[in-house]
């Protein structure tokens, strides 16, 4: 499978549980339309990078499968409290880092649970 179809279906699958776990800790704060952008702009702005800019990256610099999911996720998790934290608002950066290391962290773990499993 190529890697744009195997990061795209990687990506449409983040989405969705990042969409649940961001939506829900954001109920009481946004609109369900805003949540969606959010959530949607985050994820656009993260993802990509994460599957094909930082593999190559830590492969032209030897670092470990390891040290290159390590620095993608703090990378990913720290983009989106900043985008969650720049619509949220003033004195928001608090609830912003809680969504984002809760939608990374749901996402991230069944990704990999998934791919344990054999299922992506």
């Amino acid at each position: 499978m190529p890697l744009i179809v195997h990061w795209f279906k990687a990506f449409l699958l983040t989405l969705a549980i990042e969409q649940l776990a961001a939506g829900w800790a954001l109920r009481r704060d946004v609109t369900w339309g805003r949540r969606i952008s959010i959530i949607a702009v985050c994820n656009i702005a993260s993802h990509p990078a994460v599957w094909l800019i930082f593999p190559e990256l830590g492969a032209g610099l030897g670092w470990s499968r390891l040290t290159t999911l390590v620095l993608s996720e703090v990378w990913a998790f720290a983009l989106e409290a900043l985008i969650y934290a720049l619509f949220l608002g003033p004195g928001q950066a608090r609830k912003a880092a809680y969504v984002s290391t809760l939608a990374n962290a749901l996402s991230l773990s069944m990704g990999l649970g998934l791919r344990a499993l054999g299922w992506i």
